[in-house]
Order: structure tokens, then sequence, then C-alpha cells
């Protein structure tokens, strides 16, 4: 496959960015972001998911069949273009152990030692069963996975990165939340806003569980901290807020007025991040925002975007 830079050459200085599943739902929101901030951008997407961002001069490709020439002249690599739940993964499971972790090695092997490669990681991979735990910090161990072909790519690649590459940030993240142009509705923090508006009621399952979620504004803030400044690669959290399933649920339900069903317990993810590390890195330009002012903002960017909910 021959490829071409369509909008990534800068005359002017400008960090030049190459975001890999630059359409989808990170993707969409981090590359208005990153464009604003002042970054040359090239995007690369499957499409699978469409581009209702209309982001301009994609370039529908396989990512791993970039050549090393193509991607030469990058500064960095913002990836978020693999296999992103455990429902696709299951699905999947060779798709997602390709995606996420081997072909995903392939092509950081072809970057410049000097190309930084931003990638999503996950923080599932703490998950534990216990009820009280501590938060993790990037030093926890996470434990070998065996549940879903999910967590195992994504460990996989995490223990490739830190033995077989160096400059690297892996994003073990929160669950995501928050409006995107390719808005997920299913993720928990949606999901609840969307059904309170809607039906006046909020469905909680393991209300027990342990949870810490990041919304997308906060990643941004994390993402061009670590293009723009120098840190040490390696393994960075990034959260917005922690808590269990049913005080983010009574929340929720508290914004908007409307009632808690409990719906029982189910098979699911329980973790904490440490967030220490992120928050010195990017301070003061994180949000400072209450969760019912998230809860407001999510339904008006939603209303926005949607016309209605």
């Amino acid at each position: 496959m021959e490829n071409t830079v369509t909008n990534s050459a800068s005359g002017d200085g400008a960090q030049r960015v190459l975001l890999i599943g630059g359409c989808g739902y990170i993707g969409s929101y981090m590359y208005a972001q990153l464009r604003d901030a002042g970054f040359s951008m090239t995007v690369v997407d499957h499409l699978t998911r469409g581009n209702p961002a209309n982001v301009p001069d994609v370039l529908v490709a396989d990512y791993d069949s970039l050549s090393a020439e193509f991607l030469q002249p990058f500064d960095a690599v913002v990836w978020f273009g693999g296999h992103s739940s455990v429902g696709q993964s299951v699905q999947d499971p060779k798709g997602a152990l390709a995606n996420n972790c081997l072909n995903l090695f392939n092509f950081a092997k072809k970057l410049r030692p000097e190309t930084k490669l931003i990638y999503a990681s996950s923080g599932s991979l703490y998950s534990t069963k216990a009820a009280n735990t501590a938060p993790s910090s990037e030093a926890s161990l996470a434990a070998i996975p065996s549940q879903n072909p999910y967590d195992i790519s994504k460990f996989a690649f995490d223990y490739i990165a830190q033995n077989f590459l160096q400059n690297f940030y892996a994003l073990r993240m929160g669950t995501l939340s928050g409006y995107s142009p390719n808005v997920r509705e299913e993720l928990v923090f949606n999901s609840m806003n969307l059904a309170a508006v809607r039906s006046g009621q909020v469905r909680l399952m393991n209300s027990e569980s342990n949870r810490t979620i990041l919304f997308l504004s906060d990643l941004a803030v994390l993402v061009k901290k670590l293009l723009q400044t120098r840190q040490q690669p390696g393994i960075y959290n990034a959260g917005s807020y922690s808590f269990k399933m049913g005080e983010l649920a009574h929340a929720v339900a508290m914004s908007w007025n409307a009632q808690v069903l409990y719906q029982g317990d189910s098979e699911t993810y329980s973790f904490l991040l440490d967030t220490t590390k992120m928050k010195a890195i990017c301070g003061a330009e994180l949000p400072s925002m209450t969760l019912q002012e998230r809860c407001q903002q999510f339904i008006n960017d939603y209303r926005a975007g949607k016309g209605a909910v």
C-alpha cells in the first residue's frame, strides 16, 4: 500500500500528530481538541463507526499497513484505534489480540525513536473482586487477566511495551464518560444520565463495585500535556472521579430528580485508580467541576449535538 501524508506536514513548527482512530468516540473529541491547540493533524480510521464529526482528509486504512516512510515525519502518534470494548473483543477475540497487541507492536517498531507513542490501555487491568481496596497506582501489579480477550490483549501489549519499547505512554483509563460527536451511549455515566432524563429512572447494578470514570475533557488535557512536555515514558493512570457504582447512580439521579432502580448484581469490573501522577502533570488545567455539573454538561452537549435527548 502506498501511503501519503495529506495534512501533517507543518511549515510553522507545529507538532505533527498522527491520530489513529480519529473518528471514533474518543478520537472525534480528541481531534478537535488537538487541532484547536495548534497541532498539525493527520487522521487514520477504518470508519467502522462512521465519521459523524466530519473529520477532514481521513486516510481510510489499516494502521498497521502504514509504512515507515509514511510515519517518519510525525512527532507523535496518538492511538485510539483498538477493539475498544469487551463485547467487541468477545465477538472477535483473534481480531482483538491482533489489533490491540500484535499489530500495534509491529506498528510501533516502524516509528522513529524520537516519535512518541501515546496509546489507550485500560484501568480494568487493576480490577479485583475485593470489596474494599486502595486505589491502584502505576506501580501496582496488574493481575494477569483471563476473563476476556479485551483485558488479555491490553495486558499483553502493556507488558511488551514495558520490555521492548522506549518512547511510549500507556493510558490506563477509567471508564470513559462524556459527549463526543460519535458518542457511546452505553457507557455507564452516559447511559445513566440519558435514562434519567428520558425515563426518570436510573438503572443500577453492582452497587458495591468500585469504579473510576474518566471524562473526555480530562483525557484531552493529559494527552496535550504528554505531547507538549517531556515526561518519563511508561504507564499513566487517567481518571476523573472514583466511587462505588451505587454512589454514582444516586448522584446522577439527584441531578435529574430521578429514581434509582436496583437490578441486582452481575460479573463486572471493580477498580479504583490513583491519579496522583496525572494531576501532577496536568495541574490547574484539569476542569474543576462537580459531578452534577458534569451531568448537566453532558446532557447540554448531547442536546446541542443531537437536537434532543
